[in-house]
């Protein structure tokens, strides 16, 4: 079974629980599959906001990215990967509390991570959202 498979299982599990501490929980898993946990990213974010964060991805090395909230009132989370140009690269969008994408560059280069709260209880309301790019 490929490693994202497992994450998928892990977090669907611990996320039906919607624990306050998923998010050590999902970076202890990481650590444990060999990952290592290059950015971790959150904002306050609206019902159809986005926010996200740039860096240096290196070819040959396998990413793995996971969104998520903590907070219940957030029925769906969305990730997406951009190239430098602003093409998508790849993304998952299916209608979960959390989000998870693996990549592997095939050239080192700039990326963005953008996550999007894309369904929340209320719309006016800001609701913490947060992501992890781990690697390995």
């Amino acid at each position: 079974m490929k490693p994202i498979i497992f994450i998928t299982f892990f977090f669907t599990s611990i996320a039906s629980l919607h624990a306050q501490h998923v998010g050590s929980e999902l970076r202890a898993y990481l650590r444990k599959e060999g990952y290592s946990i290059s950015t971790e990213q959150y904002a306050y974010l609206s019902k159809g906001e986005k926010a996200g964060h740039t860096k240096t991805f290196y070819d040959g090395t396998q990413y793995a990215i996971v969104a998520y909230s903590e907070n219940s009132d957030v029925k769906d989370v969305d990730i997406y990967l951009y190239d430098e140009d602003g093409s998508l690269l790849v993304k998952d969008t299916d209608s979960d509390t959390f989000a998870i994408i693996s990549y592997t560059p095939y050239t080192t280069r700039e990326m963005r991570a953008v996550i999007k709260n894309y369904d929340s209880y209320s719309s006016t309301k800001e609701y913490k959202c947060e992501f992890i790019i781990a690697y390995k």
